[in-house]
């Protein structure tokens, strides 16, 4: 059996990215957005080989690639786009940590609802 996971260290390292993920989108063309999204996403999938945050990963990098192919961002649509994934995580979080990390995944997302 591997390390145990320091999950509070992960999932704050985790939601940062994502705060930092948002912010930076909002600032960025189509292009630099899907580029930030799937490093990101990839950080993920380094820093956890399975679960929750590794699904998170990958869901990033999906989504990163469809972002690349629209010619014109909107926070909107990236903001509906998370909401999907953060939605879909529930269902496969396992454990009481898992299930944290996708509530403050959750928090995240909803900070930046434009109104």
């Amino acid at each position: 059996m591997g390390q145990p996971i320091d999950w509070s260290n992960i999932g704050v390292r985790i939601v940062q990215g994502l705060n930092t993920t948002l912010d930076a989108v909002r600032q960025l063309d189509t292009q630099e957005a899907a580029l930030v999204m799937k490093l990101l996403g990839k950080t993920c999938t380094k820093m956890m080989k399975e679960g929750v945050g590794h699904q998170f990963g990958i869901a990033m990098i999906e989504t990163s690639e469809k972002l690349a192919l629209k010619d014109k961002l909107v926070f909107e649509d990236v903001i509906k786009m998370l909401t999907a994934i953060v939605g879909k995580l529930y269902f496969s979080a396992k454990t009481a940590e898992e299930v944290s990390l996708v509530k403050q995944l959750e928090e995240a997302v909803n900070n930046y609802y434009v109104v």
